[in-house]
């Protein structure tokens, strides 16, 4: 009796741990714009070894055919603290492009970090990297200094499709929302107001960025935020459980990733606890600017978002990491 107690405790938590990593990656699929494409599901990635219970996974949604990322997201799992933190990065961050001696290029627009999907794509189809997905993880590696162990990207049919096997979400629209795009087949109309979600309202309302405070972008990644915050509320329950093999099929179909079934185990210990009041949300520090005429969002231009995003940051590292930093403090210091 208490063996089957045992494995049932065993197979509800891992439940939960595919129910969490479910949870922050179908948001991004409301942002995907075009079919990804099932490039194998779990290519692997040489990418770096998590250290001391703390994984780092990059989520990715895709526009335009997969060569723009449309939502960038970075989501930590620290096994020291039992917590879940995630950085949103917005997709116009501008990356400066340097002469060969580092110093920034002035005299031409920087990239838009959403472009490093793009990127990465022509380098994939040249044979250069294993999976598009690599270019956009060594950028925010460079931006974060964080490792990256894992990344996770899901199309918005997948979204809407397990939404739907959930049986929708309750949400307050927060203002009348009406957008039509017919070159992307794209026509959002929601009125304001507590209401339930199924799998398409809640696709328009993640993908809407056409908000009255005019900060499109930025307005947008709040609103996501908040979508996942309800979602976690009010999916992670034992009443979907028996919707499992459902969902898994769903996963195996709709998203491409290299973190596989013995990397949930390895993080199960910690998944198996979290409550929506141990995930926080973060944005990357920034300030909105227009440069030779495009919109663009700069990150570490004052000291202010520089400390801001320190401090952030220090959630996202285990002890292991933050010792080697101090350690090369130390170093740099005595030299």
């Amino acid at each position: 009796m208490a063996k089957n107690k045992k494995a049932k405790g065993t197979y509800g938590a891992f439940l939960k741990g595919w129910g969490i990593f479910l949870v922050l990656s179908i948001v991004l699929g409301a942002c995907a714009g075009a079919w990804l494409g099932n490039r194998g599901g779990t290519s692997v990635v040489d990418l770096d070894n998590s250290t001391g219970g703390v994984v780092n996974i990059l989520l990715l949604g895709s526009d335009g055919g997969g060569m723009r990322s449309d939502t960038i997201m970075l989501v930590n799992i620290n096994g020291e603290t039992g917590k879940v933190n995630i950085l949103s990065l917005p997709r116009d961050t501008a990356i400066f492009k340097q002469d060969a001696n580092g110093r920034v290029i002035t005299t031409s627009a920087p990239d838009k970090l959403n472009s490093y999907l793009g990127k990465g794509q022509i380098q994939y189809n040249n044979g250069e990297i294993k999976v598009p997905e690599l270019a956009m993880m060594k950028k925010v590696k460079e931006i974060t200094g964080l490792p990256i162990n894992y990344y996770a990207t899901i199309d918005f049919d997948g979204f809407k499709h397990i939404i739907d096997i959930l049986g929708g979400v309750d949400y307050e629209v927060p203002e009348n929302m009406d957008y039509d795009d017919p070159a992307q087949d794209l026509h959002i109309h929601l009125k304001a107001g507590m209401q339930h979600l199924d799998g398409q309202a809640a696709h328009d309302f993640v993908r809407y960025r056409n908000y009255k405070n005019g900060r499109a972008d930025l307005a947008r990644i709040e609103a996501q935020q908040a979508f996942i915050k309800a979602l976690v509320k009010q999916k992670l329950t034992p009443s979907n459980i028996n919707k499992i093999d459902e969902l898994y099929d769903a996963i195996s179909k709709y998203v491409n990733t290299n973190y596989k079934f013995k990397n949930l185990m390895s993080s199960l210990g910690t998944i198996k606890n979290i409550t929506e009041d141990d995930v926080t949300m973060y944005v990357l520090p920034n300030t909105p600017r227009m440069i030779m005429g495009g919109s663009y969002v700069v990150y570490n231009d004052t000291e202010e978002h520089r400390q801001e995003l320190k401090e952030i940051l220090e959630n996202f590292k285990s002890e292991a990491q933050k010792k080697a930093e101090a350690d090369a403090a130390v170093s740099s210091e005595q030299q």
